[in-house]
């Protein structure tokens, strides 16, 4: 993937502002803010909803690796001891544990989706 010159990051190349001379390596962000293209011309450039819509959407999916740890936690700290509820709660936290990667696999279509929903359209100009 290629590296913006002036930020350092790297990004795909759907990313990155067309041109040569100063406009070449320039990903979309540094390219606004340098007054290289103007905002409408950055199409797919993410404004504030979008970037925090997929922000949101990305969290969601992860989440669930939050809060397992979280919840063996608390179990440890305070339900182990704690009768017949200690018992329900390890059987409760050993299914969830056992069933977050399949649910987490069986998701991926529906996160693709929603971020490909969420992606700005894109046209390629012809020899990039």
């Amino acid at each position: 993937m290629p590296t913006c010159r002036h930020c350092s990051s790297t990004y795909p190349r759907e990313q990155f502002i067309h041109g040569n001379g100063p406009m070449s390596q320039v990903c979309v962000r540094c390219g606004v803010e340098k007054g290289l293209v103007s905002k409408e011309d950055a199409a797919n450039m993410f404004d504030s909803g979008t970037g925090s819509a997929r922000l949101q959407i990305m969290a969601r999916r992860y989440s669930i690796f939050l809060y397992i740890p979280l919840l063996w936690t608390l179990w440890v700290m305070v339900l182990k001891d704690v009768q017949p509820w200690g018992f329900y709660f390890l059987l409760l936290f050993l299914v969830l544990t056992l069933i977050t990667p399949v649910w987490f696999i069986y998701r991926g279509g529906q996160y693709s989706g929603d971020m490909a929903r969420l992606t700005p359209a894109y046209d390629r100009p012809k020899g990039h």
